[in-house]
C-alpha cells in the first residue's frame, strides 16, 4: 500500500509539472502564426525615429485582442487532440477499498455487487483491489471521423480569423500613425503661416505709424493672426491626442519618438476587377467563412452518425486483489448499442445541424458581397486621392501666385489689405488640404491592401498594375 501511494504521488507530481510546461508552450502556437506574417520587433528606442513597419510589428506582438483570438486558435488545436483521443484506447488505474460489517455466518457483503474473499478483522470485513481499466471505442457510426474533420475545419477557420484580425490591427495602427503625421504637418504649415501673418501684422502696424495704413487694416490683420493661432493650438492638441491614440493601438505607454514615413505608395495599381478576384482568393475572413461551411457540413455528418450502432470494448486487469481464490485475474466486456427510439432527439439534432449549415452558407454569401463592395470603395478612394492631390498641387501653386500678386498690388496701392489677407488664408487652406490628402492616400493604399487580403503584404504583391 505504501509503495502504491508513493508511486501515485510521484506520478501526480510529474503530471502537474507537465501541465505547467504545456501552459507555457501553448501560446507559442498562435505566436508562430502571427510572427510568420509580421516579424516581431522589440519596443522602439526613445532616441530613434519610429517607422510604420516597426509600429505594426510591435502592435502585432503586444495587442491583447490578438492574443485573445490566438487563444481561440489554441483551444481548437487542443479540442482536436481531445477528439483524436476517442480513436485510441484509454487506460486508468482504479483502486478500491471496501469495508463493511461482517454478516452472521459468512464473509460476503450483501448487495455490494462485489465478489471474492474478504479480510476478516473481528466484526468487520475489508477488501482491496487495484485493477487497470482499459476501454476502446471500436465503432461509433463514423461520428468520431466527422467530428475530427469538423474540428480541422474549425482550426482552419480560427487560423484565418486570427490573421484577419491581425490585418485589422495593422490597419488601425496605420490610421493612427498617419493621423499623427497629418496633424504634425498641419502644425508645420500653420507655424509658417503664423510667422508670415505676424510679419504682415508688424508691417501694417509700422505703416499705421507713418499714416500709410488704417486702423481697420491693423484690426483685420490681427484678427487673422489670432484665428491662425487658435487653429495652431487645436492642431497641436490633435498631435498630442493622436500620439496617445497611437501609443494605445501599438501597446506602448507613450510614443515620444519622431515618426518616419517610409511607406512607398505606387503611382498606379491593378484594375478594380483584377483586385476583386484577388480579394475573393485571399481575403482571410472569406476563407474563414468557407471553413465554417465545411465545419457545419461535417456537423451534419456527426449528427447523422447517431442513427448508427456503436461498439465498445472494456477490459479490466487486476494488479492486486485481496484474494484470487475465487476471483479472475482479468475480464473483458464487448458491448453494442443501437438506437431504436429516441423520442425525436436525434432527428432534432440533425435538423439543427442542417440549420447551422444553411446559416454558414448565408454568412459566406453576405461576406462575399461585402468583400466586393469593400474593394470597390477602397479602389475608388485611392484612385480619387491621386486626382485630388494633383488638383490641390495646382491650387497651392495658384494660391502662392495669387498671394505674390496681392502683395505686389498692395505695395503699388492697387489692392487693399483685405485682398492680401484673403490670399494668405487661401494659401494656408490649400497647403493644409494638400498635406492631408497626401497622408490620406497612404491610408487609402493600406486600406485597399487590407480589402484584398494583402496586409501584411504577401511575397507576390497583387496591387501593382501589370
Amino acid at each position: 500500500m505504501k509503495k502504491v501511494a508513493r508511486t501515485l504521488l510521484i506520478l501526480a507530481a510529474g503530471l502537474a509539472g507537465g501541465c505547467r510546461t504545456d501552459a507555457d508552450r501553448d501560446p507559442q502556437e498562435y505566436r508562430k502564426v502571427l510572427d510568420a506574417t509580421v516579424v516581431p520587433a522589440d519596443d522602439p528606442p526613445a532616441d530613434q525615429p519610429l517607422t510604420l513597419e516597426r509600429a505594426m510589428a510591435v502592435a502585432s506582438r503586444r495587442d491583447e485582442f490578438l492574443a485573445r483570438r490566438g487563444e481561440d486558435y489554441v483551444q481548437a488545436l487542443l479540442q482536436k487532440n481531445r477528439i483524436v483521443s476517442t480513436f485510441l484506447p484509454t487506460l486508468s488505474f482504479a483502486p478500491s477499498y471496501v469495508i463493511g460489517d461482517r454478516p452472521p455466518g459468512g464473509t460476503a457483503i450483501p448487495n455490494s455487487g462485489l465478489s471474492g474473499a474478504y479480510a476478516v478483522h473481528g466484526d468487520t470485513l475489508s477488501k482491496f483491489e487495484a485493477p487497470l481499466v482499459g476501454e476502446l471505442n471500436l465503432f461509433n457510426g463514423f461520428g468520431d471521423v466527422a467530428n475530427l474533420h469538423s474540428i480541422e475545419a474549425i482550426i482552419a477557420q480560427r487560423h484565418e480569423l486570427l490573421l484577419d484580425l491581425q490585418s485589422t490591427v495593422l490597419l488601425n495602427v496605420a490610421q493612427a500613425f498617419y493621423a499623427v503625421l497629418r496633424s504634425e504637418r498641419q502644425v508645420e504649415v500653420l507655424q509658417r503661416a503664423l510667422a508670415t501673418e505676424e510679419a504682415r501684422l508688424a508691417d501694417v502696424e509700422a505703416r499705421l505709424e507713418h499714416g500709410l495704413a488704417t486702423k481697420l487694416a491693423v484690426a483685420q490683420t490681427r484678427a487673422q493672426v489670432d484665428r491662425t493661432r487658435v487653429v495652431l493650438l487645436i492642431a497641436q492638441s490633435d498631435v498630442k491626442n493622436g500620439r496617445t491614440t497611437l501609443a494605445r493601438v501599438v501597446g506602448l505607454p507613450s510614443i515620444p519618438q519622431p515618426l518616419e514615413d517610409s511607406l512607398a505608395v505606387p503611382d498606379s495599381v491593378a484594375p478594380e476587377p483584377d483586385l476583386e478576384q484577388v480579394a475573393l482568393d485571399h481575403r482571410r475572413d472569406l476563407a474563414a467563412a468557407r471553413s465554417a461551411i465545411e465545419a457545419a457540413r461535417h456537423g451534419v455528418d456527426s449528427a447523422m452518425s447517431q442513427y448508427y450502432p456503436s461498439v465498445t470494448l472494456d477490459v479490466n486487469a487486476f494488479l492486486f486483489r485481496q484474494s484470487y481464490a475465487d476471483a479472475s485475474h482479468w475480464n473483458a466486456l464487448l458491448s453494442a448499442n443501437l438506437p431504436i427510439f429516441t423520442a425525436g432527439r436525434i432527428e432534432a439534432e440533425v435538423r439543427i445541424a442542417w440549420s447551422f449549415l444553411r446559416q454558414a452558407a448565408l454568412d459566406e454569401s453576405a461576406l462575399r458581397r461585402f468583400v466586393l463592395h469593400d474593394v470597390a470603395t477602397a479602389w475608388e478612394n485611392l484612385d480619387a486621392s491621386l486626382r485630388r492631390i494633383t488638383a490641390l498641387e495646382d491650387a497651392v501653386a495658384a494660391a502662392a501666385e495669387a498671394l505674390d500678386r496681392a502683395n505686389d498690388a498692395f505695395s503699388l496701392g492697387l489692392a487693399v489689405n483685405l485682398d492680401v489677407l484673403a490670399a494668405q488664408d487661401a494659401l494656408r487652406q490649400a497647403e493644409l488640404a494638400l498635406s492631408g490628402a497626401r497622408f490620406d492616400r497612404s491610408v487609402f493604399y493600406l486600406d485597399l491592401r487590407r480589402a484584398i487580403g494583402d496586409l501584411p503584404a504577401r511575397e507576390d504583391p497583387a496591387l501593382t498594375a501589370r
